[in-house]
């Protein structure tokens, strides 16, 4: 549903020609009401109006040591982390921290102030942490 949003925004169509558009592939006015397969024949009609389907890429731990920092600390606490080590998790987490959406997004003095927050919880949790998979916790 949303790259029928995101299509309809990239080929400029205002509110009237995208309800028009709906109705002539699908018979319906609104995309709450319309099937995956009727939101395929809405995407394939963007297709063939121009639109170009972006490709979605996966977010990596980020190209910045100290971000590559925060992900790897991050992982060494998976084992005592109620989400398990998430991606979802890591996220709520510098949310908290530093009001940022995304690790990949944090400013340099904001990843020292995460790295200290997980530090303290590598203490906590009794997690010794000295690089890549040298893990070990302390009980």
């Amino acid at each position: 549903m949303a790259q029928l949003h995101i299509a309809r925004k990239a080929l400029a169509l205002e509110e009237e020609s995208y309800r028009a558009l709906l109705y002539r592939v699908t018979g319906q006015t609104s995309a709450k009401e319309l099937t995956d397969a009727q939101i395929n024949s809405v995407l394939a009609e963007f297709e063939r109006l121009g639109w170009k389907k972006a490709r979605f890429r996966r977010f990596a731990a980020g190209n910045r040591p100290d971000v590559r920092k925060v992900f790897a600390i991050w992982g060494s606490l998976r084992d005592h982390l109620e989400c398990r080590g998430s991606r979802a998790g890591l996220r709520a987490f510098v949310e908290r921290q530093v009001g940022v959406s995304d690790p990949n997004f944090l400013n340099g003095a904001q990843a020292r102030q995460v790295v200290e927050a997980l530090k303290e919880m590598q203490r906590r949790h009794g997690v010794v942490w000295r690089g890549s998979d040298e893990r070990q916790t302390i009980r």
